[in-house]
């Protein structure tokens, strides 16, 4: 077996090492005319032992023969190696080879001890710790410590499985604190793949990135998804405006369903989890009420040990429908063995805005308006919109419990997210609880794994975007030469009400407007959630090479969702008493599975893995809402306060269910060549009805390590490995299309109103990748590359059928649309002297078209009507902004509308003025970026610890209808300038600035084709600085880490007006479009980190 020395160990559990020369191989042995390497290979699946030795070091091609009919490994190890200076140590169950060197006699004897941990303070149990060039060492023990015979000048070698090796040169015999960092491009590194199976990186045949706890801990986010931006490629994500636990859009190499799901499936501790994305908004008149989250946003980021992500379809071909997007593998903590270890973080950050548009405070309002389209001021207002925001504060503290022996471990931790957002009155509550058991029933036989989670959290007054009950419209467009300070006491006593009501004389304007300290004082929306997750797991060894794995989850979310909008709220929302929505959501879901495993050595060759299970998924979603307006008593918000006739109420239900059986082969030749396939068949109960019921995936991929087999000159290439894969993965239809169907709203029976959909078919998408893996100059440079290609086929359309059907829709399979792109990551380590450098550079590419929508024309399965298709679909509409689907297009199209023009592109202009071009809307750009980039570094000495991230995301386009809105009023500074100049620069002409803001900015949201930005921006994401003091302070009993962190410190480029990485629908569509969103956050903060 071939181990680089940088990687020596693996995890030692025992305390101490012990002599095992005794130990027997469990059959006599007998090799002729063989290599070395295949000796100690044949050891290593006889015996319990493993080999770690240098390729440098042991001449591996060096032909010997073994006869040992005893099967005692020293025997046979003093044999092959008898004349050569190779010596051997025994550790446990390690045997470490390498060169004999003579001690120098005339050194000074010392015995040295020290302790060597991770960079988060945490000891690591069974580090080898090796004398250079001799067989003298030792391991730690359970608190990392260790203890060697040593003399003054020796080299001791410290080096640990999935960490970077060091060398310490030995001066005197002060204690040595060590700390070892991770090493992400470990050539033996094993990795979590597809419903949790751990594989050897170098095995896989597809792209999968690991990302370790530090990685989303360093500088933490309430929704450590958000963390991954920049550091992942292949990945984009975009962070909700809704401000602190809103839900995260991620879509791994391009959206691909028309109409379906396009976020990434989310797996914990190998086992799917809900979705449970809100519904997200999709229009411009008011964000979504219940509060913005998804099923993945309420973990607790201190409980997650790392993740891997699988990018391709390949890599998520074993999860069926449900990864077709990609999936991010989340492994959480267990406990350890050893002593009792308490650690507890904190991290607290403060924000403000970050990036906001520009406002005006020389012209004011004329009388009787609210437009500030008057004179100019004799001098500047002080009014200043940005002085609305606070500062916001997210303060994370997590304390957790890890104890265990060699038998049972467990693992505690209780976390608490409290948040205040930079608009008064939002607030967010977060409680986490986990609870984590392992358990050998019997040792090395049989095992239990068990977890619990429970989560409760509120929201109040999060706002995504939107035109009602958001208060920044009146705060963006409030007149600077009026004083806001006014209206800051937003109710007055109503003499002929008998109780305050709203001030607020300048009416709604057309906006819905209200006083804006109304909207966040008594315009009151407060979302609960409850969360539980049960999950069991056993493991069966049956022999050495097949286990079976049972496991099971139930995942039970609960929503209680309040809104009450007081007496005096705009007509337009409320009734006079007051109005008031309850609305409760439960999600239920039952998971259970079992796997079979084999992994099988054959001869000296053949290295076999086998998987196969099976599973079921149930899940359940009731909704049941009242809504009405308040009849008798004001502001008394309970249900008998409203009548029948005042009140609406609504009760729905989904439930599906997903039956699969799956299966991996993997076969390894000689440890350079891999191939593997994989099938999965899903029966959906969303297919009942039709004529298939169940849909089959299959994958396949092939690996080659070039390295083992080519004369390559190893100090420059360590590693070279191609690789590549086929897949298909899909969606199904939505659930109750095949047959006819009944609605019930308010007692009233409503049959659908579309034709049963029998003949439907399963979305699906097939996809290749190729790619390689190189690592040069003993892995100081590493480089992935993947070239991706895929098309998703049975988009599912809906279309018109004329009324004398008796129908209004019918559905039909048709479409393709295709991706393609490149996914690069290039990491580079080195030490400058005494301080370490890690270096990481990500780079992804995505180019996604419609290839083909419906047939010209189309022919109902039920009632036997053609009719001619449409050729475009409008899937996000907003007044003069739309998302519409067009073949030869992108999923990511912005259209709008636009003032009239010439054949030459001049804007037209009559009697003095411009004016709109009504109904036409020309695309204006796609809301998705050419490409993305992300700059990581890291640099660490004597506990002292730097990091940083710039990433750039390059290309595609966004519209701001909050600017055009603050134009139309002469709000913005771009209209004071234009005064100022004396007209806007209209075809080398000026026009009067009123007339021309009050035409291309007109209505709610303007002509939004004047109002396009480049979406590119490059910033600075994350920077943290971090020092871990020294445990001697502490009498070796503590670990402390303090840290100052940041995040949005700076924007390097960027031309909107807004955030365009900011997004207030989560889903597909509605991208790339502003009004009135909150604006981004730029936060400055402390952590610190105990570790008894």
């Amino acid at each position: 077996m071939r181990i680089s020395l940088t990687l020596l160990f693996l995890v030692v559990l025992q305390l101490s090492a012990e002599n095992s020369y005794a130990q027997r191989m469990r059959i006599a042995i007998s090799m002729s005319n063989v290599s070395v390497e295949q000796v100690l290979n044949k050891i290593e699946e006889t015996s319990d032992y493993v080999f770690l030795y240098n390729d440098e070091t042991i001449q591996k091609s060096r032909i010997v023969s073994v006869r040992s009919k005893s099967g005692k490994i020293t025997d046979i190890l003093d044999d092959i190696f008898k004349g050569t200076d190779i010596s051997y140590t025994v550790i446990d169950k390690q045997i470490i080879l390498s060169k004999s060197n003579k001690v120098n006699q005339n050194a000074k004897a010392i015995q040295i001890k020290g302790t060597v941990k991770d960079a988060l303070g945490e000891p690591l149990i069974g580090v080898s710790v090796l004398v250079k060039g001799t067989s003298n060492g030792t391991v730690t023990d359970l608190d990392g410590k260790f203890s060697l015979n040593v003399s003054v000048g020796d080299i001791l070698e410290f080096s640990y499985v999935g960490y970077a090796a060091q060398s310490v040169t030995v001066k005197n015999a002060n204690p040595l604190d060590i700390v070892l960092s991770e090493d992400a491009q470990a050539l033996d590194e094993v990795v979590v793949t597809a419903l949790g199976i751990k594989r050897e990186a170098k095995a896989l045949t597809y792209n999968v990135q690991e990302i370790k706890a530090a990685g989303i801990t360093k500088v933490k986010d309430a929704n450590f998804v958000n963390s991954l931006s920049g550091k992942i490629a292949g990945v984009t994500i975009n962070q909700s405006s809704s401000g602190t636990g809103g839900s995260s859009r991620v879509v791994m190499r391009g959206t691909k369903s028309l109409f379906g799901e396009n976020n990434a499936l989310y797996v914990l501790d190998g086992i799917p989890m809900q979705g449970l994305r809100t519904k997200q908004s999709d229009n411009f008149y008011e964000s979504v009420e219940v509060a913005d989250g998804d099923g993945i946003s309420n973990i607790n980021p201190e409980d997650i040990e790392s993740m891997s992500v699988l990018t391709g379809a390949s890599a998520a071909a074993l999860y069926g429908n449900r990864g077709a997007n990609g999936v991010i593998l989340i492994t959480t903590k267990k406990g350890a063995i050893g002593k009792p270890r308490i650690s507890y973080s904190n991290s607290t950050s403060f924000s403000r805005p970050f990036v906001t548009p520009e406002f005006q405070n020389t012209y004011g309002r004329k009388e009787g308006e609210f437009k500030s389209w008057g004179d100019k001021l004799e001098k500047p207002s002080t009014y200043n919109p940005l002085d609305f925001f606070q500062t916001g504060f997210n303060t994370m503290n997590s304390i957790a419990v890890s104890t265990g022996t060699e038998t049972n471990q467990t693992h505690i931790s209780f976390g608490a997210v409290n948040s205040e957002g930079i608009i008064d009155n939002n607030k967010y509550n977060r409680y986490n609880f986990t609870f984590r058991n392992s358990w050998d029933i019997v040792k090395n036989v049989l095992s239990m794994d068990m977890g619990l989670f429970y989560i409760k959290q509120n929201n109040q007054n999060s706002n995504g975007q939107g035109m009602y009950y958001n208060p920044l419209v009146p705060i963006y467009l409030f007149p600077p030469s009026d004083d806001i300070n006014k209206y800051a006491v937003y109710e007055r006593y109503d003499a002929d009400r008998n109780f305050k009501t709203q001030y607020w004389p300048y009416g709604n304007q057309g906006l819905g407007m209200q006083n804006p300290y109304w909207i966040i004082n008594r315009n009151m929306f407060n979302t609960d959630r409850d969360r539980y997750i049960m999950s069991l797991s056993m493991k069966w060894n049956i022999t050495n090479w097949l286990n079976i794995i049972g496991r099971a989850r139930i995942d039970n979310a609960y929503t209680d969702f309040e809104r009450k909008l007081y007496a005096s709220t705009d007509g337009l929302f409320s009734k006079s008493q007051g109005n008031y929505m309850n609305q409760e959501d439960k999600n239920t879901s039952t998971y259970l599975d079992f796997l079979v495993n084999v992994d099988k050595k054959f001869g000296e060759n053949y290295h076999l893995l086998v998987n196969l299970g099976g599973s079921f998924y149930d899940e359940k979603y009731k909704s049941d809402t009242f809504e009405g307006n308040l009849v008798g008593v004001p502001n008394f918000f309970h249900p008998s306060n409203i009548s029948s006739t005042e009140s609406n109420y609504n009760k729905s239900e989904l439930h599906t269910q997903t039956q699969s059986i799956y299966g991996k082969a993997e076969i390894g030749y000689r440890n350079f060549l891999y191939a593997d396939v994989t099938g999965r068949i899903d029966w959906f109960s969303t297919l009942v009805g039709t004529s298939k019921e169940y849909v089959c995936y299959p994958s396949a991929g092939l690996s080659v390590i070039l390295s083992e087999i080519l004369p390559l000159p190893e100090r420059i290439i360590s590693f070279w490995k191609i690789r590549g894969s086929y897949a298909q993965v899909g969606n199904p239809p939505s659930a109750y299309l095949p047959y006819a169907t009944v609605a019930l709203e308010n007692g009233n029976a409503t049959s659908a109103n579309f034709t049963p959909a029998s003949h439907l078919k399963p979305e699906m998408t097939k996809a290749f990748e190729f790619g390689m893996d190189l690592r040069l100059f003993q892995n100081k440079l590493n480089i992935a590359a993947t070239y991706y290609n895929s098309n998703t086929y049975n988009q599912l359309f809906k279309y018109e059928l004329p009324p004398s059907t008796g129908y209004a829709f019918a559905y039909e399979n048709a479409g393709k649309v295709n991706n393609w792109g490149i996914e690069l990551s290039v990491g580079f380590n080195q030490d400058l002297g005494p301080v370490q450098w890690n270096s990481n550079l990500i780079y992804s590419m995505n180019r996604n078209e419609i290839k083909e929508l419906l047939p010209e024309y189309v022919t109902d399965r039920t009632t036997g009507m053609t009719v001619k298709s449409p050729t475009e679909f409008s899937v996000a509409t907003a007044d003069s902004y739309r998302m519409i689907l067009k073949e030869g297009g992108s999923m990511s199209d912005i259209y709008a509308t636009k003032l009239k023009q010439d054949l030459h592109g001049n804007i037209l202009i009559t009697n003095g003025g411009v004016s709109a071009e009504e109904n036409t809307f020309i695309k204006v750009g796609s809301a998705a970026p050419k490409y993305n980039l992300g700059f990581r570094n890291s640099f660490s000495w004597k506990g002292l610890e730097l990091d940083f991230l710039i990433d750039a995301r390059v290309g595609g386009e966004v519209i701001s209808a909050t600017q055009a809105l603050m134009d139309q009023f002469g709000v913005s500074q771009q209209t004071a300038d234009a005064r100022d100049n004396k007209g806007v620069v209209v075809n080398k002409g000026k026009l009067d600035a009123e007339q021309y803001y009050g035409t291309v900015a007109s209505g709610k949201t303007g002509l939004l084709a004047h109002y396009v930005y480049s979406a590119t921006n490059v910033r600075l994401r994350e920077m943290s600085l971090s020092y871990m003091l020294p445990s001697k302070w502490f009498g070796e009993k503590l670990n402390i880490s303090l840290s100052l962190t940041g995040h949005n410190l700076l924007m390097f480029y960027n031309k909107a007006p807004f955030d365009p990485e900011l997004t207030a629908n989560t889903g597909t569509y509605y991208q790339g479009f502003d009004y009135f969103m909150p604006p981004s956050l730029r936060s400055f903060g402390f952590g610190v980190k105990v570790n008894f």
